[in-house]
């Protein structure tokens, strides 16, 4: 319930600013994700969202949260209706669930007697443990559509990942929405500060990073066309590639059985120069199961084999992979993680930890999920390379086929629904990130302090109403 009975025009206007302000923060939520994009926005979101939550009851708070989540998954994630129908409503609940979990550890934190100092850094790592197990370890692992993800990559996402930045903008709205007392003065200031460096790391001019040794990569665009079809934009390919890339689902069937294809593909790459194939491919396993696999060929043979760890939710996506591994090429070590892998951060990091310097990524992102999937599908890409300071190329289905280098900056991309070949020069990078090394601990550790934290608040309320 609000916090008083609307019985007065006072009371009605302490029931409507939290909501108006929740609602608010859900909106600009909405609008700074593709395919608005307005991303400056999402500065705005954690602090009008704590200061509607702000003094709240439990109950009150939770609902709050309730909506807040309704409103910006159930908008910003409208297109889930186009792959799972009625189900996505299910969906957009289950997910605002942990918002509305965050509203609540709000208010109940809110009641504890605790310096504003201690406050913030508690509802930090409420929100960001919430969001982090939401996103890597719930069952129905979804981290799409997070403070974190909706700012471009800047200067902190190498060193503590997209979790540290959203990390950082609660810390900073928890401290800037303080009751206004000259004794908060300084937190608020404080709060302004982590603000300042998150905007600075985000939004600051960098050079754009020069290409050293290039390798020239063509990465084919096409919405599950035959194989001939790929073959044939394939052979329209100009100048000397070092590698080709196929979306994920180019072939539905095995090509390391296929002794005619296989040859083809090896005369595509003697005819190109391209030293590696990588195509979304399938493994028939012996007991009557299958894996959506990534193979990489080069012109002696089979170099490599990755299968799909994260498969889609809901679709026959295979048997899970248990390892991202860093494949030996002629172009070096690269990891080909499928599609989905590279929507969550341990796969790729994985593959990285191992060794492997490029990541060549098939991809499917149906036409009929909307230009609106495939436009923030494609932001995610851009996090994963900027976390483990690697090149990215991405060949997709109906787009967004494209190139991003290890600051997260999109390189090149093609045009959405048009089967094409994008060709662009990438490069090697053998260094690891602060985030690869240990900044990913962050995600976790948020979890296992927000765990214990809630359930601290929980055993504290029960004694409290009794």
């Amino acid at each position: 319930m609000p916090p008083t009975a609307p019985s007065n025009g006072r009371s009605i206007l302490m029931w409507l600013r939290p909501l108006a302000l929740t609602l608010a923060a859900a909106v600009v939520g909405v609008l700074a994700v593709p395919p608005f994009g307005l991303t400056p926005l999402a500065l705005l979101g954690p602090v009008l969202l704590l200061a509607g939550l702000r003094g709240q009851r439990p109950a009150w708070a939770a609902l709050l949260g309730l909506v807040y989540g309704l409103v910006l998954y159930g908008v910003a994630l409208s297109w889930l209706v186009e792959i799972f129908g009625p189900l996505a409503v299910a969906l957009h609940v289950i997910v605002a669930l942990f918002t509305a979990v965050f509203g609540l550890g709000v208010a109940w934190v809110e009641r504890r007697a605790w310096s504003p100092g201690v406050r913030a850094v508690a509802l930090a790592v409420l929100w960001t443990g919430v969001e982090h197990f939401r996103g890597e370890w719930f069952v129905l692992r979804f981290p799409w559509i997070t403070p974190g993800t909706a700012l471009p990559p800047g200067a902190l996402t190498p060193l503590v990942g997209t979790y540290g930045v959203t990390f950082a903008l609660l810390l900073a709205a928890a401290l800037l929405t303080r009751p206004a007392a000259s004794r908060a003065a300084g937190h608020r200031m404080a709060g302004g500060a982590v603000l300042a460096v998150v905007i600075a790391a985000v939004y600051t001019p960098r050079a754009t990073r020069p290409i050293v040794d290039p390798i020239r990569v063509a990465a084919v665009q096409g919405e599950v066309l035959p194989f001939d079809a790929y073959m044939q934009l394939s052979e329209g390919i100009t100048g000397r590639v070092d590698a080709i890339v196929w979306p994920e689902y180019a072939l539905d069937f095995d090509l390391r059985l296929d002794g005619q294809r296989l040859e083809q593909t090896r005369r595509l790459l003697a005819r190109t120069g391209a030293q590696v194939f990588v195509v979304g491919s399938r493994t028939d396993h012996a007991d009557g199961t299958w894996s959506n696999t990534a193979l990489t060929v080069g012109r002696a043979g089979l170099l490599g084999v990755h299968h799909k760890n994260r498969p889609v939710h809901f679709f026959n996506d295979g048997e899970p992979g248990t390892e991202a591994p860093a494949i030996t090429t002629p172009l070096g070590p690269i990891a080909t993680p499928i599609c989905f892998d590279n929507d969550y951060a341990p796969v790729p990091r994985e593959a990285v930890a191992r060794g492997a310097e490029l990541l060549l990524v098939p991809s499917m992102d149906a036409e009929h999920w909307t230009a609106r999937q495939h436009h923030q599908h494609a932001e995610l890409f851009r996090h994963r390379a900027a976390e483990n300071g690697r090149w990215v190329v991405v060949s997709a289905t109906s787009g967004v086929t494209q190139i991003v280098d290890p600051d997260g900056v999109r390189r090149a991309a093609l045009p959405l629904f048009e089967p094409a070949v994008l060709v662009g020069e990438v490069e090697r990078e053998s260094g690891l990130t602060i985030y690869t090394r240990w900044g990913w601990l962050l995600g976790p550790v948020t979890t296992g302090l927000a765990g214990v934290l809630l359930l601290w608040l929980l055993v504290a309320e029960v004694r409290r109403a009794r």
